[in-house]
């Protein structure tokens, strides 16, 4: 029962993140507009608050059991600072690759409509960090 907390942290960060990876490869902004300043947002703060969620979560999870299987006790400030710089590495590369997708909306050679559990396995928060930056073929 001690973990519901943490558990739920983690399904609802993924939940955000996966909601902000969609949004950015089904609408990609292309103009100063109200609705594309309005997507452009809802997709950063969707995955900042997933990503950071989720990684919370996981650090809580995570420092709960060094104590009680390994009896590894730390100071409060150590699984804040573990936090606070894994939240926002992922959180920066989470944005490069948003941003990345979003440059080449549905671009062939990404190939996650031919694999849904590649975009699955993309609602990890972090998971953004896995997709290969791509290269711009201009020989076609």
């Amino acid at each position: 029962m001690e973990y519901v907390y943490p558990v739920s942290g983690l399904f609802l960060g993924a939940s955000l993140v996966a909601v902000s990876v969609f949004t950015a490869f089904v609408y990609t902004p292309y103009t100063s507009s109200w609705i594309d300043s309005t997507v452009t947002a809802f997709t950063g703060v969707t995955l900042q608050l997933g990503d950071f969620i989720a990684v919370s979560s996981a650090t809580a999870i995570l420092f709960d059991l060094l104590a009680t299987q390994l009896g590894l006790t730390y100071p409060l400030l150590v699984p804040f600072l573990f936090g606070y710089v894994v939240t926002h590495i992922t959180v920066y590369y989470s944005c490069l690759r948003i941003t990345d997708v979003q440059s080449q909306p549905l671009d062939p050679d990404v190939d996650i409509r031919q694999n849904p559990m590649k975009l699955v396995a993309l609602s990890i928060p972090g998971a953004l960090i896995l997709l290969a930056p791509r290269e711009n073929d201009t020989s076609r």
